[in-house]
């Protein structure tokens, strides 16, 4: 490969990365990243076989006419201005790197693919963007390597791109060193990460999303008809500590999100009021309820993906949260949001009493309340008096709440589970599902059961959140995907509270092993180690570390005094200690033979070079030292046999050339075997 073909090759490349950090911020979609894609490999063939003119019209590359452009693009199309602004920096991009009037354009492109890189810096913070990052760095060292040696042969000017670097290979020494440095410098990066301060401004962050999260919403609609597509993408990850040990919950977990009180017999919408709200600050937290005896404190470590929603999910009774944002909300219904419209990665702490799964807030409220009650959780629509003799029939000569609501649960108990939907044109969807269909999802299911206690005068209210199913061993976390999202009952029972009933049969998609399901955990486990080490890490964090590497440092002192104090002769020639000894010994030994010997540890010289001390070891045998302080041509002009002058002049003269003059540093390999021959015949 020429130094041409690799400049070329690594300018594409790092061309190809900075659109894919704009894909991977959905600031494009897939489709329209291959079609970059196949315009820079399309431009890329036509250069590599000299089709594209260094120097094309003026008109193409006239970015001023862009930046006219832009405003006019944006009021007369309504265009997305982070999109507007994008797709001129791929323009520029193109033109900079494809289409170019002058060498120092390479660096203008440089430039524009860097800022590409910043923005998928503030929009994606996954592990894909973490590798593409690597490889971006690894490339752009390449590229200005290669556009310094490309430099020396074009100089000012253009014209001599062409022909430049089409006699000369890069070498491996050179992408090595590079690839040594780049490591190196992302090993000094990773410890200046580690120990430079947290500055605690975790809350500030952008919207990185305008899609909304498919199976979670903050309403639920009825009827509609077709089958529900199954999300996989991951929602949240979530950490269970107890008494500062790894904690892995035994039963099915459900993460309440929203409560949903009025149903117009067709979309089920919130409507009590927040009941308080109060700043956070970041570090400190909240406290929130309190719970007499408890008996199963867990602490829960959420880590947020890309998420559409102020929600605050919890897990049984809320004690304690903190997080990184500024305010917390919650209603009536014990729902906490963040207090403001931003949404996005986040992360945030939550300690919770979990000892009775069953119940989600044993809050006691005075069931004569004459306006939450009546007025919100026994609200009906109009619905089908046969909904109401069903609930009359299922709750007959049932004195407790209690019994109701174990009756109208076991009512399911034959119902099936199915995210294929239809639907009757002459019946409500409520009544199609409880009478003819019998089968559903789970908002079908918390929706029937809601309508039933309502009717049997029991206040219930729907709750829409997520089921924790999947557990991860590599990292000892829960998974909580979109297809997880769920939705449940909870009926005030008087003496207990709010109880959950969860009518829906599991779902055999959730149970139903996978066969790359250890592969898929241990790339989530990757996933999650870089939200949680690198995304994330916070002063909490770097604390850790500290007392970690302190804790470790006294155990080390401790350590060798004692095996100072125990340390004589005998224990370091016999004993355990004699093959570390030794090792010290030979390893420096070795290397510095090593180095004498072949010259590792050093960039190989150029082949002139080498074929130059060649010829001087072979003068050597035969009498002829050349001193160390003279040049190759003093040593020519000193006294030499006539027989060997002229093999000597000649190559002398091609060391001088292609070492120091116009030729390429890499001689042919014809030229290569015409001074080799002159060598032997010395």
């Amino acid at each position: 490969m020429t130094l041409k073909s690799a400049f070329l090759i690594c300018n594409y490349l790092l061309a190809g990365l900075a659109l894919a950090c704009l894909v991977l911020s959905e600031i494009y979609s897939p489709l329209t990243g291959l079609i970059f894609f196949a315009g820079l490999i399309l431009c890329f063939s036509l250069e590599q076989s000299e089709r594209i003119p260094f120097q094309p019209a003026t008109r193409i590359l006239n970015s001023n006419w862009g930046f006219l452009l832009l405003p006019f693009l944006y009021f007369a199309f309504d265009l997305r201005l982070l999109e507007l602004v994008t797709g001129f920096l791929v323009y520029l991009l193109f033109t900079r790197f494809v289409f170019k009037t002058e060498f120092n354009d390479y660096l203008f492109g440089y430039l524009i693919a860097i800022v590409c890189l910043l923005i998928g810096a503030i929009f994606e913070q996954g592990l894909a963007f973490g590798i593409i990052f690597l490889a971006f760095n690894l490339v752009l060292s390449w590229c200005l390597i290669f556009y310094t040696l490309m430099s020396e042969q074009t100089g000012s000017s253009s014209a001599n791109f062409k022909a430049a670097g089409k006699n000369e290979t890069p070498g491996t020494a050179l992408l090595s060193w590079t690839t040594g440095l780049v490591i190196l410098s992302f090993a000094m990066t990773a410890v200046i990460f580690i120990s430079f301060p947290r500055f605690g401004l975790g809350f500030i962050s952008l919207n990185t999303s305008s899609s909304p999260i498919s199976g979670f919403s903050d309403t639920v609609t009825l009827g509609d008809v077709g089958k529900i597509k199954q999300n996989p993408a991951v929602v949240m990850r979530v950490e269970y500590t107890r008494g500062g040990k790894n904690y892995k919950p035994e039963s099915r977990i459900l993460w309440r999100g929203v409560v949903l009180d009025h149903f117009n017999g067709r979309t089920w919408t919130a409507t009590l009021d927040t009941e308080f709200e109060t700043p956070n600050r970041p570090g400190t937290g909240l406290s929130l309820f309190k719970v007499s005896n408890p008996k199963e404190v867990v602490q829960q470590n959420v880590y947020m993906g890309p998420f559409d929603a102020p929600y605050l999910f919890t897990h049984g009774v809320p004690l304690f949260i903190d997080g990184n944002f500024i305010h917390v909300q919650m209603d009536k219904n014990f729902v906490f949001k963040t207090g403001d419209s931003r949404s996005g990665p986040r992360k945030y702490t939550l300690i919770s009493e979990i000892s009775n799964p069953d119940i989600s807030y044993s809050l006691d409220m005075p069931h004569s309340e004459p306006l939450l009650f009546p007025n919100r959780f026994l609200q009906l629509p109009s619905v089908s008096p046969k909904i109401h003799d069903l609930a009359d029939r299922l709750t007959q000569g049932v004195r407790s709440d209690r019994d109701r609501a174990q009756n109208i649960l076991h009512h399911f108990a034959d119902f099936s589970y199915t995210l294929e939907m239809e639907n009757d044109p002459g019946k409500t969807a409520l009544e199609h599902f409880l009478f003819e269909r019998k089968a559903g999802h789970c908002e079908y299911f918390a929706s029937a059961m809601v309508i039933l206690l309502r009717s049997a005068g029991v206040p219930t209210r729907l709750v829409n959140g997520f089921v924790g199913v999947e557990w991860n061993e590599w990292g000892n976390y829960l998974i909580i995907r979109q297809s997880h999202a769920h939705s449940w009952v909870e009926a005030f029972i008087p003496g207990k509270g709010w109880t959950v009933y969860d009518p829906t049969p599991p779902d055999p998609a959730l149970v139903t092993p996978s066969l790359l399901h250890p592969l898929a955990k241990s790339l989530d486990f990757l996933r999650m180690s870089w939200q949680r080490y690198v995304v994330r890490y916070s002063v909490h964090d770097q604390v850790q570390v500290v007392q970690f590497f302190r804790a470790g440092g006294r155990d080390l002192v401790q350590k060798l005094k004692g095996l100072l104090a125990d340390l004589n002769w005998q224990t370091l020639v016999k004993g355990q200690f004699s093959p570390v000894i030794l090792a010290l010994i030979l390893i420096p030994i070795l290397l510095l033979v090593l180095k004498h010997r072949y010259g590792a540890f050093s960039p190989r010289p150029p082949l002139c070079a080498i074929l130059y001390q060649d010829m001087l070891r072979r003068l050597e045998k035969s009498g002829l030292v050349k001193k160390p302080s003279w040049t190759a041509r003093e040593f020519l002009q000193s006294t030499l046999p006539s027989a060997k002058h002229d093999p000597i002049r000649r190559i002398t003269e091609f060391y001088e050339e292609h070492r120091f003059g116009n030729s390429s540093i890499q001689p042919s390999e014809e030229e290569e075997r015409g001074i080799r021959g002159l060598i032997a015949s010395l």
